[in-house]
């Protein structure tokens, strides 16, 4: 990587790292794949990686002009992501063992691999956050050296966040059943207060972008 563009992908790789947060979702991994066998866990963790870098590499290079086209602004894609946010949250604070009863043997069954794309991948890994930042670190204005330092940056914080999942299972075993039902509980907590956060900041943003509009017409 040429030396000039060290400083764009460090920014990248921050931003991303900080905004995607492999850290908040391994506990989360923990408890929806509790249960599960170590390679079926490294599997939907791949998988969940593989969603989200396919999500970001297209919002990347084409969500700008989508969401314009679409007519939706960035604030109101951002409340929505939110209000998802909060029904998860919601499941996992009043009912932290949902997410072991859909994977059980039954017609709930396919949910086993259907949690790779949601919730780890949409909204977790691949949440409003990271959606917009990944918009921003590609829009319009960047050449292709500062987008190919933005992919590799988000290459480097998902395969982070998989080797993260691979050993959320040692998680699991240590805190037990009830430790785990409880850490659920608290990320529940945490997860609806952040996506309220997400759909004020929302509703914030596009109020003002409407004034502005107003004003200025």
């Amino acid at each position: 990587m040429p030396a000039e563009l060290l400083p764009a992908f460090v920014t990248a790789f921050a931003t991303l790292f900080i905004v995607i947060d492999p850290i908040l979702v391994t506990p989360i991994f923990a408890s929806l794949t509790k249960g599960e066998a170590p390679r079926t866990r490294l599997r939907i963790a791949l998988m969940a990686a593989l969603y989200s870098f396919v999500i970001l590499l297209f919002f990347g290079f084409a969500g700008n002009a989508l969401l314009h086209h679409l007519g939706v602004s960035m604030a109101a894609f951002r409340a929505a992501m939110g209000v998802i946010l909060f029904i998860m949250g919601f499941r996992m604070f009043f009912d932290p063992d949902s997410e072991t009863q859909a994977k059980t043997p039954g017609p709930k069954a396919s949910a086993r691999d259907s949690i790779a794309f949601f919730p780890l991948s949409i909204p977790m890994l691949a949440g409003p956050g990271a959606l917009a930042t990944i918009m921003l670190l590609m829009g319009p204005g960047t050449n292709m050296f500062e987008k190919g330092a933005a992919l590799t940056a988000t290459v480097l914080v998902l395969a982070i966040a998989v080797v993260m999942m691979a050993f959320a299972s040692r998680i699991g075993d240590a805190l037990g059943r009830t430790g785990m039902n409880a850490i659920t509980r608290i990320l529940g907590m945490l997860l609806m207060a952040l996506s309220t956060q997400f759909v004020f900041d929302g509703v914030r943003v596009g109020i003002l972008e409407q004034a502005a509009h107003a004003s200025g017409a």
